[in-house]
């Protein structure tokens, strides 16, 4: 009898430990608390920040995680690039994206159409699962070697991919790009691999997992602008100060100009060379990079902007991923991403507005618009006042009749409406892991 009660307790013990090991191996595969706590076999891909060395990549790729087969800790590159030097010579394993065709749509916001706005839902999945990106996966940013000066190459994905809702820390950003891994020696080829086609998204479980906290709407824009720099800061990338920015010419006809330049009220201009060794296209020290930014003690939130949105993600990723990468995790301060930037923000002036020579701006707003920027504006000069500037004419984007604030947030509604019927997560520090199994 005694016998059978023992034989039955290593039975019951047998399938406790059997569940726990089960559990465990649940919260690793889901991509969860396994990811702070990694089994001692698994290499990981956790970094002190979200800007990696070369070395870092060589490791992970001489442990076969690039482009791994399944598995927990995975690895895909991405070259943010043009083609034509992706073709030329790529990091072994990687894989082409195009900013323009891949990281950007034209979509509504607020009074009107605006170009180069962050993707939908739909095209996300499309491109995802095109990578091969599953909630096991660390993505690896970097560019051609030719064009890592420019290092929004770099960084627009990291922007794109924070605002869908993927954890800090499984986005990474080569440091120096493709230009720095040849500088380590590492050896390029121009093999395309291929990779197998995920069924991931952004919406796993049928969570949205946008972050509308990191990413300024245009109504969030003029909220913030109007609330001032008490605890807010506005930086445009464009320019040093004490240079205005511009001129800008519109994100969809790229022959015109928007109706005004200045800068945002209250905002300063820093541009985003600073932020990268001239010689090695690297990334500054922390310190230098504060010391450059110089952003005030009292700023909770620092809102950058550039035309595009595209130098936008170059500081704010310098903020968010790197430079102050511990105090946005402590809740100390956070970036948001303005990427409708001046291409949108300098279009919002009223049909009334007029240059110096009281001849028509060029503005299509409503008379009295809540829209109507000019007045949110320093620095203010309109395009039309210098020669050789055309402006360009949007009627045809207009919404008809215009939203109110409340109601102009159309894309981060869509966003967090798509193939989400449960419920949304948004705000908070990283998430351990990829979002869901």
């Amino acid at each position: 009898m005694a016998k059978q009660v023992w034989r039955r307790g290593r039975i019951v013990l047998a399938g406790a430990c059997g569940v726990i090991a089960l559990t465990l191996l649940a919260m690793w595969g889901c991509g969860t608390s396994g990811y702070d706590n990694p089994a001692a076999a698994v290499v990981t891909t956790k970094t002190a920040t979200a800007l990696i060395q070369a070395k870092d990549l060589k490791d992970w790729m001489d442990a076969g995680l690039v482009n791994k087969a399944g598995g927990y800790d995975r690895v895909v590159i991405l070259e943010v690039s043009t083609e034509t030097n992706y073709n030329g010579a790529h990091i072994a394993g990687a894989q082409y994206v195009n900013l323009t065709n891949d990281l950007v749509e034209n979509r509504y916001e607020g009074p009107m159409l605006t170009g180069q706005m962050v993707p939908s839902g739909a095209k996300m999945d499309a491109l995802i699962q095109k990578l091969g990106i599953d909630a096991n996966t660390t993505i690896v940013f970097t560019s051609s070697a030719a064009e890592v000066g420019s290092p929004w190459n770099l960084t627009r994905g990291y922007a794109t991919f924070r605002y869908w809702g993927f954890p800090k820390n499984r986005l990474k950003v080569l440091d120096g790009g493709n230009l720095a891994w040849k500088n380590a020696g590492y050896a390029m080829t121009t093999v395309i691999p291929t990779v197998t086609k995920s069924s991931y998204g952004v919406t796993p479980n049928n969570v949205s997992r946008i972050r509308t906290d990191l990413r300024a709407s245009l109504s969030d824009m003029i909220a913030a602008v109007t609330a001032g720099t008490a605890t807010n800061d506005f930086i445009d990338g464009r320019a040093t100060s004490p240079v205005i920015p511009g001129p800008t010419t519109d994100l969809i006809d790229g022959t015109k100009y928007v109706v005004f330049e200045g800068l945002v009220k209250g905002g300063r201009a820093y541009g985003y060379a600073n932020l990268i060794d001239a010689t090695t296209k690297q990334f500054k020290s922390i310190a230098d990079i504060k010391a450059g930014l110089n952003i005030p003690a009292t700023a909770k939130s620092v809102y950058t902007l550039c035309r595009a949105g595209n130098i936008a993600s170059a500081l704010f990723f310098a903020i968010d991923g790197y430079a102050y990468y511990n105090e946005v995790e402590s809740g100390a301060m956070k970036a948001v991403w303005y990427d409708g930037s001046w291409g949108q923000w300098g279009l919002l002036a009223s049909s009334d507005k007029v240059g110096t020579s009281s001849t028509n701006a060029g503005g299509k707003l409503a008379v009295g618009s809540v829209w109507d920027t000019t007045l949110l504006t320093d620095s203010l000069t309109y395009n039309i006042d210098t020669a050789g500037r055309s402006i360009v004419t949007y009627n045809t984007r207009l919404n008809n009749p215009e939203p109110s604030l409340a109601a102009g947030n159309q894309l981060e509604e869509a966003d967090a409406a798509y193939r989400s019927p449960v419920t949304t997560v948004t705000g908070g520090g990283s998430t351990s892991g990829g979002g869901g199994c």
